[in-house]
């Protein structure tokens, strides 16, 4: 056994439910830095790897199962968090493209036997119309927490993602990267501690992991990022994400100012583009010669 440091403190185990739902939520914000700035991320957070230090602060321990993403990745995730929060469950096909959970490469997603397009059996799944088997004409139906109007229901959101899009595998071509599996199982762990506090109804996985999803969504680095940004400035429902991803950073004056403040020169430089495009265009008429 190696031991580099001695640390003091309490296992989730011996808390109250009250500090072992505060644990997990700065856990879960601890993970969310790791995987939203270096992607690199613990993914074996379960009660025995959690330390509440006496000062507020939450130590991991047991590096031995860790993940690595890439900066496309990242920024898709990103996106996604921000846009699930606003339900616009459309815009997760091309995420989950750039997080490389479904097959790019094809046009259509649907295996052999399924009718319903990917988008539509998706927003069932999260919007309580149906199960996900219904894509192949089952007609069972289920309760659906994600989404729920109250905090006991909202709490549950993220574990059941995991669940439904397990689900709509056998039915769509997903294509399962090295990350994924191990990324949301620390989550789903997390939330299930914060869970087993029955009496804390508060907890919400997308609303603790925003502050870094919309940090890493304005600041993009790869083609595949810098398009969603561009969608969600310059479409009705990406910036209502980007509102609703901004909600509770900001009050509601200084947020309108701020989205203000970014979609006005943004507007401007589109405007400017597209005059200059137009400007150095040729004539209509004429044909361009290329000098050998």
């Amino acid at each position: 056994m190696l031991v580099t440091e001695w640390l003091e403190g309490t296992k989730p185990r011996d808390m109250p439910p009250g500090e072992r739902c505060q644990l997990a939520k700065t856990a879960v914000k601890c993970l969310a830095m790791q995987l939203m700035t270096h992607g690199f991320i613990h993914c074996d957070p379960h009660e025995g790897n959690l330390i509440a230090l006496p000062d507020g602060r939450v130590a991991l321990i047991d590096f031995g199962l860790m993940a690595q993403m890439d900066r496309g990745h990242q920024e898709a995730m990103a996106s996604g968090v921000l846009n699930i929060m606003a339900q616009n469950y459309e815009a997760l096909v091309d995420i989950f493209k750039g997080m490389g959970v479904l097959d790019s490469t094809r046009p259509d997603l649907r295996r052999p036997g399924t009718t319903e397009d990917f988008a539509v059996a998706l927003r069932r799944c999260m919007s309580a119309e149906g199960a996900a088997g219904a894509g192949k004409g089952g007609a069972e139906t289920r309760r659906k927490l994600i989404q729920g109007e109250e905090g006991g229901d909202r709490r549950k959101a993220f574990g059941q993602l995991y669940e439904e899009l397990g689900e709509l595998a056998f039915s769509y071509y997903f294509v399962i990267p090295s990350y994924y599996i191990l990324v949301m199982r620390a989550f789903v762990t997390l939330e299930g501690i914060a869970l087993s506090a029955k009496d804390y109804t508060d907890f919400n996985m997308y609303t603790e992991t925003a502050v870094y999803a919309r940090r890493l969504l304005l600041t993009p680095q790869t083609e595949g990022g810098r398009l969603l940004l561009k969608k969600a400035l310059f479409t009705k429902e990406g910036r209502r994400a980007l509102r609703i991803g901004f909600r509770g950073a900001l009050p509601a004056s200084k947020r309108r100012i701020f989205m203000a403040l970014i979609l006005l020169p943004l507007k401007a430089i589109a405007a400017a583009l597209k005059f200059l495009a137009a400007f150095f265009a040729p004539p209509r008429g004429t044909t361009q010669v290329r000098r050998p």
